[in-house]
């Protein structure tokens, strides 16, 4: 065969298709939003963007709550089941009736949290607006088709409820005081696109609502149990820094610390669609053989991680002019972008030996112990920083060791239980 016929082979293969739109999908949910910063953070006060900023972190904790992993444990189920409608449609309706539930729970806890607290208390109504994210994660099925390996039939109305974001900020924010409608216009678009996504599905998928017993529903709930408490303890410690730091700072200080981490995230997102591809495929190859499944791991490693040192050396030594293109009232946040420049390599290494190996593999109780340990190490390290360094510098410095203690111990694990019993061509 020739390199242009296997080119093409390549090109036309499923995963690599799905890889694709993915990719595209992540790109629009963070480096859109990206575009518009820069405008956002000279038109507003460092005092407003950083209220906007602290209720979308805030928010963060109930899109976990929404979220559940069912992007890891229904995805898994949704590859598995791909072929039989009747149990894809009750997983559908499973799933989405357990994120009904969790989205009514999680925004009685947000209005429980911000009326107990005086500091919130006065900014309701930009909590309130944060929250359609919630409701526009419960609505759009990612999940779904992730594992059905569909992605690229939602690529355009992602895209369209996005763009459509952008295009309102562009028309309608125009001074400090509309920092409201800025907030509204940015969460409104996973709304949009929700709305769009969940229509897809009864066009484009066999599933079809069906009314879940309540069995079936704590079924869903019990089996993301284990990767909910390990990427609900992920969230608490990003989180909860910056909750922390917008309690005890003020909201010019939070606001020098997400622009960098804004930035840093965008270039961390850029992973997600080759772990939401692949994690499926290699899930089941690993049922059907964990040496094959383990050597296809072992080869395509190097691909997944290169790209991500690239990236992170560049924003490291770029620092300087990319946090000048937010103003140089941003100054400040130069040190704490070089702070961060890393976390998207260290994260392609933990994505390799976490989500690739210890979910893929089956060791969802050993995941979850890691990360148990994270989030105390979190606490442990930050609030001695938090004495003795600015802040935000406190924040940054934490984040980058915990990254490090998440990769070196999910690569230690992998050394310790990844054994090839006999040698076989990887699929």
């Amino acid at each position: 065969m020739s390199r242009i016929a296997r080119a093409r082979e390549l090109i036309g293969h499923r995963l690599v298709k799905n890889t694709v739109a993915l990719f595209i999908v992540q790109m629009s949910a963070y480096v859109a939003p990206l575009a518009v910063l820069p405008y956002l953070s000279r038109v507003l006060s460092t005092e407003h963007y950083g209220l906007i900023a602290f209720a979308t972190s805030f928010n963060w904790y109930f899109m976990t709550l929404v979220d559940y992993g069912f992007n890891l444990t229904a995805t898994r189920r949704a590859a598995i089941s791909q072929d039989d409608p009747k149990k894809l449609s009750e997983l559908f309706s499973s799933v989405m009736s357990a994120k009904i539930v969790l989205t009514i729970v999680g925004f009685a806890m947000m209005t429980g949290i911000v009326f107990a607290t005086p500091k919130l208390r006065p900014n309701f109504p930009l909590f309130c607006i944060s929250y359609l994210l919630v409701l526009g994660d419960l609505l759009f099925p990612l999940w779904l088709f992730q594992g059905l390996q569909k992605m690229e039939n939602l690529l355009w109305r992602d895209l369209g409820g996005k763009m459509l974001s952008l295009c309102l900020i562009f028309a309608f924010v125009r001074h400090d005081r509309d920092y409201l409608w800025a907030a509204a216009f940015q969460s409104s678009s996973m709304v949009i696109a929700g709305i769009l996504g969940m229509w897809t599905v009864f066009r484009l998928t066999p599933a079809r609502w069906v009314t879940p017993t309540r069995k079936e529903v704590i079924h869903v709930l019990v089996e993301g149990w284990p990767v909910f408490l390990s990427v609900a303890a992920t969230t608490l410690t990003s989180s909860t820094n910056i909750f922390i730091l917008g309690l005890c700072s003020s909201p010019s200080d939070v606001a020098y610390y997400s622009i960098p981490f804004r930035v840093v995230i965008a270039i961390r997102s850029l992973i997600s669609p080759a772990v939401t591809a692949i994690y499926p495929y290699i899930s089941r190859m690993a049922s059907k053989s964990r040496d094959n499944a383990i050597l296809f791991l072992r080869n395509s490693a190097w691909m997944v991680a290169t790209p991500f040192f690239a990236g992170s050396l560049i924003l490291f030594l770029a620092a300087v002019p990319i946090i000048h293109l937010f103003g140089a009232k941003y100054t400040a946040s130069i040190p704490i972008l070089r702070i961060l420049a890393f976390s998207p390599a260290l994260l392609a290494l933990q994505h390799i030996y976490s989500t690739f190996y210890m979910l893929a593999f089956g060791y969802e109780r050993e995941w979850s112990r890691i990360i148990l340990r994270t989030t105390i190490l979190n606490f442990m390290i930050l609030v001695p920083l938090l004495m003795i360094m600015w802040h935000p510098a406190a924040v940054a410095v934490t984040s980058m060791c915990l990254e490090v203690f998440v990769m070196v111990s999910t690569y230690l694990f992998y050394r310790k239980t990844a054994r090839v019993m006999r040698p076989t061509i990887a699929a």
